[in-house]
């Protein structure tokens, strides 16, 4: 077998490993790559492999990095399979019908306002792009096995988010198990990630593999924030991931009002139509995550919905507070919490909370690193609201939970590659696993390939 590191190699986005075995190509994950702009420039080149020649697609979880490709590989000849879990897959519709639209408005806006360097500016892909994927989506269920080719695919349970997975691949003599993304053992709503199935070659994650997540709760960060607020009668702005982190966020609230930690009373406002789809999947699927069935149905009974497009505006235009706006996306990379940023980052009495990972090249990085002001929609947006950084809320596994998971390994394997992880925390990583466990450990580069 070969190992085809296409993407996630020496950064943390556009996952793309492909894994081929005697004619059978496959590849595990889809993603696009965000961030700097010579790595969101790649999502434009064409793929170093041929769509037409891969079989079939194994699809960890549905995060746009990891998923977010698979219009283009489906638009540049792949005909073949898309194989996740059923959460995934409803997961995996919503969040590519909302990144095509949000790529569809964001060129329109930028032709409208004539501040694009392309004339005209164009979407990556387009609704009916994703259209056209999304038949090619097939479920399938934790530890069932399942034939591609000369190969046999397992998924297991990664926590992280609803339905993500690992995914175990095998030829009968050798196997790779892929972590995709880890999940926290602590996390409030998503289970811990199952072990490691014993494997010949580990691909592993690694995020956050050169730290341990701050030891203050992000229950705590959240009250302290909402207390800022209400005591400035300013506005809580959170941009939040759609999928799992605005749902933690949501949950953690809620508790924080019904515990009396926080004024009931203050309002939060919950801008995301794509949120409040994936929201109802808690529902659909209870036995995917710690809440039993009706409890998140609770929740969200007491967030205000930010449906439509006039309602984000009068938002901004209300500039009355307490209240908390929690909107997508996360790294402040598109979206209506751009708005939100631009009429509420100018003021000292609001808080902008940074709830997780900000890639390198993203907006939010750069608030992260003490920026005072922000590019948006080609102007620059003064930013004196007090920001507050914080990796409490990550979904992702750190350092000590990375080498836990994987100090659960049946057996020590050949070799161990770490993806997905900027070149710091990967490398940190390896020098941890080489000292503690003495096991074979590599960083690959982006486009290596690599026979087992």
């Amino acid at each position: 077998m070969e190992i085809g590191f296409f993407g996630a190699a020496g950064t943390v986005t556009g996952s793309k490993f492909l894994v081929h075995d005697d004619g059978t190509r496959i590849l595990v994950d889809c993603g696009m790559f965000q961030g700097f702009k010579e790595l969101r420039e790649l999502n434009w080149e064409d793929f170093p492999i041929d769509p037409k020649d891969l079989q079939a697609v194994v699809l960890t979880h549905a995060h746009l990095d990891h998923s977010g490709a698979l219009p283009l590989l489906v638009k540049r000849g792949f005909k073949g399979t898309i194989y996740c879990t059923q959460p995934t897959l409803e997961l995996t519709e919503i969040i590519l019908l909302d990144s095509a639209k949000i790529q569809e408005e964001d060129a329109e806006y930028a032709n409208k306002k004539g501040f694009s360097k392309h004339t005209p500016a164009l979407a990556l892909y387009t609704t009916e792009d994703v259209q056209k994927t999304l038949p090619m989506l097939k479920a399938v269920a934790l530890h069932e096995e399942f034939q591609i080719g000369t190969l046999k695919i397992c998924l297991y349970g990664s926590g992280h988010i609803l339905g993500a997975s690992s995914a175990w691949i095998s030829n009968g003599e050798k196997s790779i198990y892929f972590s995709g993304d880890l999940g926290r053992n602590n996390d409030p709503l998503m289970p811990p990630p199952e072990p490691p199935q014993e494997a010949d070659y580990i691909v592993m994650e690694s995020t956050y593999g050169d730290r341990d997540h701050s030891p203050m709760s992000s229950k705590e960060i959240l009250k302290q924030c909402i207390l800022d607020v209400a005591k400035s009668r300013g506005v809580l702005l959170i941009p939040s991931f759609a999928v799992g982190r605005a749902q933690n966020l949501l949950f953690e609230i809620t508790e924080l009002k019904r515990d009396g930690e926080i004024p009931a009373q203050i309002p939060v406002y919950f801008n995301s139509p794509m949120g409040h789809e994936v929201a109802k999947l808690y529902e659909e699927f209870p036995h995917f995550h710690r809440l039993g069935p009706g409890q998140f149905a609770e929740v969200m009974s007491e967030i205000h919905s930010v449906k439509t497009a006039e309602d984000s505006k009068a938002l901004n235009d209300d500039k009355s507070g307490p209240k908390i706006i929690i909107a997508a996306s996360g790294m402040l990379t598109g979206g209506r919490v751009l708005h939100h940023l631009k009429a509420f980052g100018p003021d000292s009495r609001n808080v902008l909370l940074l709830a997780g990972f900000q890639s390198p090249g993203t907006r939010g990085h750069s608030l992260l690193n003490g920026a005072k002001e922000i590019k948006i929609h080609g102007l620059y947006v003064d930013i004196n609201c007090k920001v507050v950084p914080s990796d409490s809320f990550s979904a992702h596994a750190d350092r000590t939970d990375l080498m836990n998971w994987l100090k659960q390994a049946p057996k020590k394997p050949t070799k161990v590659f770490l993806v997905h992880g900027e070149s710091t925390a990967a490398d940190e990583l390896r020098k941890r696993i080489d000292k503690e466990l003495k096991w074979n450990v590599s960083v690959p580069r982006m486009n290596q390939i690599i026979s087992t």
